[in-house]
């Protein structure tokens, strides 16, 4: 019964996340942040991927203010989540989660995606053709809501187990 109303209360959080297209930046913002927690909350890595921490790593090309702040510290798998700020020639391959913003200069994005394409970091990103240039998870604002692609076959490749939680409520799953 508790299990049924956790997946109805997730459920009904993501359809929470139906917004205006001219939503203020911030609530955009915090609804990434939002997604990105629960996607560390409902996935799974490989134990050697794993230490005492989950890190979810942002690169430089978005300030999110104090929205990351909001979900650094709390708990999920009886591990820490901790949130790190990537500079250029940081080591991403510490990251549990890699988000990559739009903002992100496409060269910088590839490089980033092909220091982590063998391992097992969930790769993040809201630009357009994510997806093709294998990354795990696209977020995209329609006409009126924030949804989500994901890329399963890449996912389960790399040893991340991600919860039907999430992927019933993905606007579109590649490599079911």
């Amino acid at each position: 019964m508790i299990k049924r109303l956790n997946a109805i209360a997730l459920v009904m959080w993501f359809l929470l996340a139906n917004i205006s297209a001219a939503a203020p930046t911030s609530e955009i913002q915090a609804l990434t942040v939002a997604f990105l927690y629960n996607f560390m909350k409902l996935s799974e890595w490989p134990d050697e991927a794993v230490g005492n921490e989950l890190i979810l790593c942002v690169t430089q090309a978005r300030d999110f203010g104090h929205e990351l702040d909001s979900i650094s510290g709390r708990e999920i798998q009886d591990k820490t989540l901790k949130v790190k700020q990537l500079m250029p020639g940081d080591d991403p391959l510490k990251c549990q989660l890699l988000f990559l913003p739009s903002e992100e200069k496409p060269l910088r994005m590839q490089e980033w995606l092909k220091a982590i394409e063998n391992a097992p970091v969930l790769s993040v990103s809201d630009m357009d053709g994510f997806l093709d240039q294998g990354g795990m998870i696209a977020l995209a604002s329609d006409a009126n809501r924030l949804q989500f692609e994901v890329n399963l076959e890449r996912i389960e490749n790399l040893g991340i187990k991600m919860s039907s939680q999430i992927l019933q409520i993905a606007r579109a799953v590649r490599g079911k």
